[in-house]
């Protein structure tokens, strides 16, 4: 789980270093190797933090508490075991076919009329916001720093509290643009949908996978990049997708 480290490293680079949750990003990250199954209790002994903070820490990453963060760190284990078993040119087939089925969904999903007006939105909006979950939080990121370069504000944060305000005190001068691998980013949040109601709505796009099932209120505009069958498709598929976005708003 890459991305989680990904995560740990948002941390390190925008909060001050005698924080907490700076603390415990930076501890995990010296340690990652060591640290699963060891509890909540001795991390915080570890990090001379409560328990509270702790758990707190996990929740702004955005996981239920604990467990979830020693169920990452494990995955994370596997992976790196199942990685090492497969032969150099089997990886290099593996990889390069999974790039090429990637790119041929990212581009029929191009073909979509969601993607045009997101583009439009973009060029027409006021405040736009990008918003993921961590893996698709570093893809948020990108787009945000992308969207500068074309001289476009937009507002990224990995904070859950932050961002279910941002969308609370939205309007309809608002865009906003979800990047959830399986579209369950606002179930997760647990939030009232109610800021999606009436004529002062903002404007929300998710960008996600065609095998995701999750419910999403009917004003949320959907867009599916094809299939995700591994982390690594998902990943790449996100990551053209924001290029292709990206291109387009410089060509136009």
């Amino acid at each position: 789980m890459y991305w989680l480290k990904i995560a740990l490293f948002s941390i390190l680079d925008s909060e001050d270093s005698s924080s907490n949750n700076y603390i415990i990003a930076k501890f995990i990250l010296e340690n990652y190797n060591t640290l699963s199954g060891v509890s909540l209790t001795e991390i915080s002994k570890k990090c001379n933090l409560s328990k509270a903070a702790v758990s707190r820490f996990c929740k702004d990453l955005g996981l239920m508490d604990y467990i979830d963060l020693q169920m990452l760190i494990r995955a994370s284990g596997q992976d790196a075991l199942s990685s090492a078993a497969i032969s150099d040119s089997l990886r290099k087939e593996e990889f390069f076919g999974e790039m090429d089925q990637t790119l041929k969904s990212v581009r029929a999903a191009a073909e979509d009329p969601a993607v045009k007006e997101l583009i439009e939105d973009l060029k027409q909006s006021k405040t736009v916001s990008a918003f993921g979950h961590l893996q698709a939080s570093h893809i948020a990121y990108i787009l945000g720093n992308n969207l500068g370069m074309n001289n476009i504000f937009c507002f990224c944060t990995q904070s859950w509290t932050e961002q279910a305000e941002k969308m609370k005190e939205a309007g309809r001068d608002d865009l906003f643009i979800i990047f959830s691998a399986s579209g369950e980013y606002f179930k997760r949040m647990d939030m009232n949908m109610h800021f999606l109601d009436g004529e002062n709505a903002p404007k929300v796009y998710m960008i996600t996978f065609a095998d995701s099932k999750a419910a999403l209120h009917p004003k949320i505009r959907k867009i599916c990049l094809g299939m995700q069958n591994k982390w690594l498709q998902a990943n790449a598929a996100m990551n053209m997708f924001v290029n292709y976005i990206s291109y387009t708003l410089r060509q136009e």
